[in-house]
């Protein structure tokens, strides 16, 4: 009887600590790294992905909307990287706090500067285009630091007695994502001094922002239309296209098509880095400064030796 009693008391703990946090679900480990900066140690954060799958392809499964339909606020990149799935995780929920409108909603990419907005009509025979714009922007710090101020708003309105807490907390990780953002610059100035055109090229349009805020200067893209497979034709004309303007590199997340990368070498000359494009936990890599860092490095690595 006591053993049962000890037991009922152990829950009925745990439960009342897990309801003095504000409940956050994130779409990805880097929003979920983001968020915890900012609340701790008032929030418990969850992230759906694990940082190795590739955002715009998930499946809406069963864990995906239990865990939603207990969430306080639920947190994504927006900018159309999750319409394939999230939508259905949310409607399938039963939280009618976290959709979208909802004071538990929270779209960080509304706040971004966002880069490569397409202009006119956007349709499927163009690709995987985003009609809102590129939503890689979380590898950038400058451009990760933009999405602070929505998720302040959203943990401040759920949880308006810790907001004085978010805003301060929000000023400091502000702060560190700049210098972060100082850093990589730093790193690439020699490069970016020296550089008279193009160096690097992207499979995918993934480091948009990532070359914009180090002032690196991309070749394009190794892809033709966006999430399709560039064609036999396509792979031959980019891969010389890229060996006569003197690219020294190409980089690629880590789902890119290893065959399809491969054979781009094979054609051009030009070697491939795959860096992973998001903190995956599992793996180890839970630190945003160690993702920076090994990006950057990455490139640096490739790039430093091959300006004249």
């Amino acid at each position: 009887m006591r053993r049962k009693i000890a037991v009922c008391l152990s829950l009925l703990m745990a439960n009342l600590v897990q309801a003095s946090h504000v409940n956050v679900v994130t779409s990805t480990t880097d929003l979920a790294w983001l968020v915890k900066e900012i609340g701790s140690p008032h929030v418990q954060v969850t992230s759906l992905l694990k940082g190795t799958e590739n955002p715009h392809y998930v499946d809406a499964v069963p864990e995906f909307i239990r865990l939603v339909s207990n969430a306080n606020i639920v947190c994504v990149i927006g900018l159309d990287l999750e319409v394939g799935w999230m939508p259905k995780v949310l409607s399938r929920s039963g939280n009618a706090q976290v959709q979208p409108g909802g004071r538990g909603y929270c779209e960080t990419g509304k706040t971004v500067q966002v880069l490569e907005k397409p202009l006119g009509g956007v349709d499927r025979s163009l690709g995987d285009v985003h009609p809102s714009g590129n939503p890689h922007f979380w590898l950038s710090p400058k451009h990760l630091a933009q999405a602070i101020s929505t998720i302040v708003d959203a943990l401040a309105g759920v949880d308006p007695n810790h907001a004085v807490d978010y805003v301060n907390k929000a000023k400091e990780v502000s702060g560190q994502l700049e210098a972060l953002s100082q850093k990589n610059r730093e790193k690439l100035k020699p490069i970016v001094a020296r550089q008279k055109g193009p160096l690097i090229i992207e499979y995918h349009k993934e480091f948009s922002y990532l070359f914009d805020s180090c002032g690196l200067t991309s070749f394009g893209s190794i892809e033709e239309k966006p999430g399709v497979t560039p064609s036999a034709g396509r792979l031959v004309s980019v891969a010389l296209a890229a060996k006569n303007a003197g690219i020294k590199v190409a980089i690629a997340s880590e789902n890119a098509p290893k065959q399809t990368l491969s054979r781009f070498t094979e054609l051009s000359g030009i070697p491939v880095v795959q860096v992973p494009m998001s903190l995956q936990p599992a793996k180890g890599l839970t630190s945003y400064v160690a993702l920076q860092e090994k990006l950057v490095d990455s490139i640096v690595k490739h790039l430093a030796g091959g300006v004249p």
